[in-house]
């Protein structure tokens, strides 16, 4: 059985004649650390996660990623038969030459910006203002229309203004979110929501956009706040990965500066606006890029600024914690990373350094001893990594 999700995505539900149960709050996904949308076999060894793609052994037709927690491929194949098996229906194009997408987000922001939807966007609870931003950053954000045929105005307002420096027709095509048709050129899904979604550019090391995340209004609990603006699946389209966000260029970096790292690019945008002295890098998610993370910080020195619900979600501790076992199996120390902890009533350290509470760096080995307990014995035993 299938549930569809509230932004149209869908979520395997719980069936026990298949073996599949749904996580929860008390058992949440092992990949995310999400309490909703994801699901896992009855016996724990498989996971599929409807956010986090990277390092997933196969997707199925429904959109989920899947993890096996063994290496016992069989299991795999006999669980899902059919469903790992990636259903094209539609031609995808490769993916665009950044400076290609570089100039066409750079345009989407700038024919839809966020000031054009304030109240949802900007003055909202959770919108730009209540953040930290102030007026001079709101032109760096767009805002998504609510409705396809806005959409669909928008593109035809881009390729007006592409087509003097671009001499084919089907420029768009590679572009993540845009996806083409009979009836031509189209952004994002064909469908119409209920408000508009904050675009929001990741920049690449040379400052570029190379991609671009949307954020939900509101505070809703249920579904996904942040997702990728993608065409994958689309005739023509294409997805965009999961990038790391840069709040400074690398050229710049200069040797014995620290890196610190968070989860999200709208979050490193507020800590940067708050904090233009540190050099931030954003993941989509504690489980996503460790691999990349790990390369761009060989021989550097590292600040993680997790989430501070590591303290109660053992799924985030411990993806958290494979990321330190990362480090320290390709540093051969320890010495180069520290965890940045602040008081857990902010979630975030964006949140903490807008409150003006005090964030201090402590080493690995001062993070393990604040565990409970019983992470302490999952971080053993599960990574083999007590500092």
């Amino acid at each position: 059985m299938i549930e569809n999700g509230a932004d149209g995505s869908a979520a395997m539900s719980t069936s026990t004649s298949t073996g599949f149960c749904r996580v929860n709050r008390r058992r949440p996904c092992l990949i995310c650390g999400k309490p909703d949308w994801c699901s896992y076999t009855s016996d724990e060894r498989i996971s599929i996660c409807m956010r986090v793609r990277d390092g997933a052994r196969k997707i199925n037709r429904h959109g989920g990623a899947i993890y096996a927690h063994e290496e016992d491929e069989s299991q795999t194949r006999r669980l899902f038969p059919i469903q790992t098996k990636i259903v094209e229906v539609f031609p995808q194009s490769p993916l665009a030459l950044i400076e290609l997408r570089d100039f066409v987000y750079s345009s989407l922001i700038r024919l839809s910006p966020a000031t054009n939807y304030y109240e949802s966007l900007i003055a909202a609870e959770k919108g730009l203002l209540p953040r930290g931003f102030k007026a001079r950053h709101f032109d760096n954000y767009g805002g998504l229309p609510p409705s396809f045929d806005e959409r669909n105005r928008l593109v035809r307002q881009l390729l007006k203004d592409g087509k003097s420096q671009f001499q084919i027709p089907d420029w768009l095509r590679g572009v993540p979110g845009f996806w083409e048709d009979a009836q031509g050129v189209h952004l994002w899904k064909p469908t119409d929501y209920y408000a508009p979604r904050l675009l929001i550019p990741v920049r690449d090391t040379e400052g570029r956009i190379q991609a671009c995340q949307m954020r939900c209004p509101g505070t809703k609990k249920k579904g996904l706040r942040y997702c990728w603006l993608s065409s994958a699946g689309m005739p023509y389209g294409i997805g965009s990965g999961s990038p790391l966000h840069f709040t400074f260029r690398l050229s710049d970096f200069a040797e014995g500066e620290q890196i610190v790292i968070v989860e999200g690019a709208l979050k490193a945008d507020a800590l940067f606006v708050l904090r233009p002295d540190l050099h931030i890098v954003a993941t989509a998610g504690v489980s996503a890029n460790h691999k990349a993370l790990i390369e761009l910080t060989r021989g550097r020195l590292v600040l993680i600024a997790f989430d501070q619900d590591y303290h109660t979600n053992a799924a985030v501790c411990l993806r958290l914690a494979a990321l330190i076992a990362g480090r320290w199996r390709r540093e051969g120390s320890l010495a180069t990373t520290r965890v940045a902890v602040w008081d857990r009533g902010a979630k975030g350290i964006d949140d903490a350094s807008l409150r003006k509470l005090p964030i201090t760096s402590i080493s690995v080995q001062r993070w393990f001893s604040h565990l409970s307990q019983e992470f302490k014995l999952k971080v053993v035993d599960v990574l083999n990594c007590k500092p």
